[in-house]
């Protein structure tokens, strides 16, 4: 259960009720912005009760974020890689649109009009970074989809629907109807973490929450490295930003 909330000196936030969330958790998306999640018995307005209290922090929060990446936005100069998909950049005369894309065998091209396309502007950086979701969830379906069946076969976790999605706050989602979610964002991740994740999600078919015997079925399968990958993961954070110089 899910609803936008409009919290004084903060701003909108996406508050969940989970059955299985035993306190308040406040995060802070660098692109989706404020998400509360709160057991069943809290009200909207202890919800919005926290928030509040909190906004100091989140504002000190969303202005490191800021900070940290006012050096990483999308220009004309910047070059970003993940797998094949590549970026490039085209300009284009006053005749033409102001800002277009097309996504060429993962190549994608954005066209821009020098004179009219301000890229500080967080429109045109979502626009960008938009159609490279878009290349790389096609990509992604290329590349996961075999390797979660090779993987389903060689533990014998039988899956039932697999499906490419961009969250950027989950690597990977398994529903109660044994159907496995994957981000295209996986293929920011090197290959022996994109099978941990979707060994994860497998190990869900079998156990569906997070218990000692998900984690002891999850570390035999992972080869006795399911802290160390875990750790390993804490250092992406699935954003789509440019390559560095």
């Amino acid at each position: 259960m899910q609803r936008i909330i409009t919290v004084e000196g903060v701003g909108e936030v996406v508050v969940s009720k989970r059955r299985n969330c035993v306190q308040m958790r406040l995060t802070v998306h660098p692109e989706k912005g404020l998400h509360l999640s709160i057991p069943f018995r809290v009200s909207y307005a202890d919800a919005e009760r926290f928030v509040f209290e909190h906004r100091d922090w989140i504002a000190k929060t969303l202005q490191a974020q800021e900070q940290k990446g006012v050096k990483r936005l999308f220009t004309p100069q910047s070059h970003f890689t993940c797998r094949s998909t590549k970026l490039q950049f085209s300009p284009t005369d006053a005749q033409k649109r102001i800002l277009s894309a097309r996504i060429t065998d993962h190549i994608v091209t954005i066209y821009y009009n020098p004179q009219l396309v301000d890229f500080s502007l967080d429109a045109v950086q979502n626009f960008i970074k938009k159609v490279i979701l878009a290349s790389m969830q096609k990509e992604a379906e290329k590349l996961l989809f075999p390797r979660v069946d090779e993987i389903s076969s060689r533990t014998g976790l039988s899956f039932r629907n697999v499906s490419i999605g961009n969250a950027l706050t989950r690597w990977g989602t398994c529903s109660s109807q044994d159907d496995i979610i994957l981000s295209c964002r996986l293929l920011l991740l090197p290959d022996y973490l994109v099978d941990f994740v979707i060994l994860h999600e497998l190990c869900h078919i079998a156990h569906k929450n997070h218990g000692p015997k998900f984690h002891e079925l999850l570390n035999r399968l992972s080869g006795g490295k399911e802290d160390l990958y875990d750790k390993e993961l804490k250092g992406y954070n699935g954003r789509i930003l440019p390559d560095r110089e």
